[in-house]
């Protein structure tokens, strides 16, 4: 029974394993993306962090895509919450099942509640990582990335502050997938 039980399971999962093979269709909508970040801080200036993302991105061809995208993001060693408002690209090596990737970000942020920061400021976020795609409309996603907020840091010898750039080094889980007409 258990034997027959593996059987169909491997039989009804095969076709969509079968059509995984195939990567995103550029036709059949855009790319979304949602992940999930956390960052260890490094450097003088570095910050811990943990951060989630929404990316939009339209293909341009079968491994390259831009977009937008929002997030939150708090930076725990600096306790700045932040909306982080974006342009995303992303290069897929292969137009296959399994791909490397390199993403960038680059854009803005908006703190929130935090008195020793205001206004618009810089964020931008390299990464590289790898694809894996599911199912022809969904995949997961897997990145080591550099993430760098510039904002005002306390500098202890002169008691002053001064704009610096807070980075750390994130790894990064996320799903990918398409909606077809979208």
């Amino acid at each position: 029974m258990r034997r027959l039980l593996v059987i169909l399971l491997a039989f009804m999962f095969s076709q969509h394993i079968v059509k995984a093979h195939v990567s995103f269709d550029p036709a059949e909508g855009c790319l979304n993306v949602v992940d999930v970040t956390a960052g260890k801080g490094f450097g003088e200036f570095g910050g811990d962090i943990i951060s989630a993302h929404y990316l939009h991105e339209r293909f341009i061809n079968e491994q390259f895509s831009v977009g937008l995208g929002l997030g939150y993001s708090y930076i725990n060693s600096y306790q700045l919450p932040a909306i982080p408002l974006f342009f995303s690209t992303h290069y897929f090596f292969l137009d296959k099942r399994f791909s490397p990737f390199v993403n960038i970000r680059a854009g803005m942020y908006f703190p929130i509640g935090n008195s020793n920061q205001s206004g618009v400021n810089l964020y931008l976020a390299p990464s590289t990582g790898v694809k894996l795609q599911i199912t022809p409309r969904f995949g997961i996603l897997a990145s080591l990335g550099y993430n760098a907020y510039l904002l005002k840091t306390l500098n202890p010898v002169k008691t002053v502050y001064q704009t610096r750039m807070v980075s750390n080094l994130g790894v990064s889980m996320g799903v990918c997938f398409q909606i077809p007409g979208w």
